[in-house]
């Protein structure tokens, strides 16, 4: 499975370094794959859609206490799957009731099942088009050898 470090996932998600390390060593985002002493940090591909998503929802003001429990929980969605076809409209909700248990409730599905959700009225909803945020951060990857565009 192709990994990324730290520095190319920054810069594939348009953050700093030192966000990307801030989020994890606060606990906002735990990567896949654990770290000894001495060892870079690897990502792999749910790690940089979490991260491509988690930084999208950061360009529209939300706090970061506000959108990593989100992003944990698309994390472990994606955990479900393969991959993610570059053609998908993978979409992931969030989407809260009040007065209702459970108060909130969270999938990964394709745009045209998020109409079901959407005609449950709920109060609040938070929707990322995962594979889109996923496609931008892939585009934003370059190899070091040949300057190319990483291709799946």
């Amino acid at each position: 499975m192709k990994t990324w470090t730290l520095r190319e996932v920054a810069e594939a998600c348009d953050v700093t370094t030192s966000e990307l390390s801030q989020w994890i060593a606060r606990g906002h985002f735990w990567p896949s794959a654990p770290v000894r002493p001495g060892q870079q940090r690897r990502f792999d591909w749910r790690d940089l859609a979490s991260l491509a998503t988690m930084a999208a929802l950061r360009k529209l003001a939300l706090p970061v206490g506000v959108v990593a429990p989100i992003v944990m929980e698309l994390r472990a969605e994606l955990d479900r799957l393969e991959g993610i076809d570059a053609n998908a409209d993978l979409v992931f909700y969030r989407a809260g009731w009040s007065g209702e248990s459970p108060a909130h409730a969270v999938g990964l599905v394709s745009a045209g099942d998020l109409i079901a959700v959407l005609a449950s009225g709920p109060v609040t909803m938070i929707v990322v088009v995962v594979a889109t945020a996923f496609r931008e951060a892939t585009k934003n990857m370059i190899t070091p050898d040949t300057g190319d565009e990483l291709v799946r």
